[in-house]
């Protein structure tokens, strides 16, 4: 049983929690927590409300791997303890936190950037392409160099293989 206290507001250490087995119980902040009420996000520019310490592993992920109940309700703290006392859970982790869904949010965010930017003051400007495909027979690390770049081929040990990019 992992157990948070309310901060830090949307931490790892939660999410390694509970794809290590462990399931997450947390308070439900009534009111939720904002920049109207609440002194860490007082001068942020941000009218977000934040409705427990992860209010996404509460809202993506939930039951039976994440519990969020109010902490100064006993009876439903009690009845929460009991339950998950008695409850088994497997590990757990989300898609978007597998190698194959991050890169899809790299994938989603570079189509989404490479081409212009009609809101430029001065019209439209061309975006420099940071995403470039090796010739064959030529290694990643070569091609980056080529273009001013630097490549750390050590970070995408998943990613710069032939094989995955023919899947």
């Amino acid at each position: 049983l992992f157990i948070g206290f309310g901060f830090p507001y949307e931490g790892p250490a939660p999410l390694e929690a509970i794809a290590n087995g462990c399931i997450f119980l947390q308070a439900r902040f009534n009111p939720p927590h904002s920049s109207l009420n609440h002194e860490f996000f007082r001068g942020k520019p941000t009218s977000r409300e934040v409705s427990s310490q992860h209010p996404y592993a509460e809202d993506f992920i939930g039951k039976p791997h994440v519990w969020t109940v109010d902490y100064n309700n006993s009876e439903e703290f009690e009845a929460a303890i009991k339950t998950i006392m008695r409850t088994q859970v497997d590990p757990y982790l989300p898609y978007e936190y597998t190698c194959e869904g991050m890169l899809e949010r790299i994938h989603a965010y570079i189509q989404h950037q490479v081409g212009e930017h009609p809101c430029s003051p001065w019209g439209t400007i061309p975006v420099v392409p940071w995403v470039w495909v090796s010739e064959t027979r030529h290694a990643c690390t070569e091609t980056c160099r080529q273009h001013g770049l630097v490549c750390e081929p050590t970070f995408f040990r998943f990613l710069n293989k032939k094989e995955v990019f023919l899947q």
